[in-house]
């Protein structure tokens, strides 16, 4: 069975004030392709494929578009499991009635993870897909008083899995313990552990996992698939690709990585205004996404609007020969930085004081409280 693991597409991403609608179309007709090409048996998405529980209508049109065109144009079956951006009672409307077209979404853990049972020559292949785990909304679901983190809420949730005899793939959306984050993923919790051991994945033959915008491995039969675009500058050194899975009749597999080319790349430029000025007319990437650092110390006039005559889609500048150097009152730097180090770091520049422990607490309780509600928990509570 060929298998094209797909993850965090984060349709209806706006980054810098920025629609990224086309590019993800983009991506996403090529996608389409390489799966047609390879002859790829059924593609899987591990969660985020919107970019808000409540998508805008451009984003549901494009993913009608890509599920269509896989489905119904090329016979392609879809396995889909809800990410943390996910809201997972919308994802899965009408997904009864969508089984019989080969398009399978699972829904939240209060229905229960049905598992997929597809065939190759070789026999059955049982796909578990389970859906992003909150641990707070599981140990109320369950009543289990001993969950209390992401760890123990999956080793709970795998461990309740009935694996049938054969080959078992898992499908998840977590952070795992060696994995490499960059900055366009959205924290899992503040102020507490949010890492999964991928050793609770030991009994598949294969998982393939959402979440971590690179595609990288964690473990031997473990993989993420990272997002399809770079959805932050700390992403500008990565390669995007598909993975695509040959299963064996034992279990076994090969990967295979088909690099995929966006329509515009994100990169960063850092010189002098008159550097880099100068080389943007031979620049071959004049229409990328770009930000700038310029390093000049000398006062600049409409520097601004001249770079952007010359980068029409540029999205930031920075000065970096005024960052954190006295001027401006010390401006508070917070790209790189989670939103308690920024909240963290505004308390110390206005009472010259760290947060206190009790401080801090409730700092976490609120940032997690306006998490829960980005995910749509709170009115999966309400419906209960």
């Amino acid at each position: 069975m060929r298998i094209l693991h797909l993850a965090d597409l984060h349709l209806g991403k706006i980054i810098f004030d920025l629609h990224l609608t086309v590019d993800q179309q983009h991506i996403l007709e090529q996608i389409v392709a390489i799966a047609v090409r390879e002859k790829v048996d059924v593609v899987v998405i591990s969660g985020d494929l919107y970019d808000r529980s409540i998508p805008p209508v451009q984003a549901t049109m494009v993913m009608d578009d890509f599920l269509s065109r896989l489905l119904i144009d090329h016979g392609i079956k879809v396995i889909i499991t809800p990410g943390n951006h996910d809201s997972a009672e919308r994802l899965a409307f009408a997904s009864r009635l969508l089984k019989d077209q080969g398009l399978f979404i699972a829904s939240g853990m209060s229905e229960g993870i049905a598992p997929v049972i597809l065939h190759d020559d070789a026999g059955p292949v049982t796909f578990w897909p389970l859906p992003y785990i909150d641990p707070l909304a599981l140990k109320r679901h369950l009543g289990d008083l001993e969950i209390d983190d992401f760890d123990s809420a999956m080793e709970r949730v795998v461990a309740s899995l009935p694996l049938a005899p054969g080959r078992n793939l898992c499908l998840a959306h977590c952070f795992t313990g060696g994995g490499e984050a960059s900055e366009s993923e959205r924290p899992l919790t503040i102020g507490g552990s949010s890492l999964v051991d991928p050793l609770h994945f030991a009994p598949f033959e294969l998982t393939l996992l959402g979440h971590l915008h690179r595609p990288q491995q964690v473990g031997a039969k473990v993989f993420y698939a990272g997002s399809p675009l770079k959805y932050s500058f700390s992403e500008t050194g990565q390669s995007k690709v598909v993975a695509i899975f040959d299963l064996a009749a034992d279990g076994s597999f090969t990967r295979t990585l088909v690099e995929l080319v966006p329509l515009r790349e994100m990169r960063t430029l850092s010189g002098e205004l008159t550097e880099i000025l100068a080389a943007a007319a031979n620049d071959p990437g004049a229409d990328d996404y770009l930000w700038i650092e310029l390093t000049d110390r000398s006062a600049l006039f409409d520097y601004a609007a001249k770079l952007r005559t010359a980068y029409p889609n540029l999205l930031n500048i920075t000065r970096t020969a005024y960052a954190g150097n006295g001027t401006s009152g010390d401006a508070i730097v917070v790209r790189n930085k989670s939103e308690s180090e920024i909240v963290s770091a505004f308390f110390h520049h206005v009472s010259s004081n760290g947060l206190s422990s009790s401080e801090a607490s409730v700092l976490a309780e609120v940032l997690n409280d306006l998490l829960r509600q980005e995910q749509g928990e709170e009115s999966c509570d309400r419906s209960n």
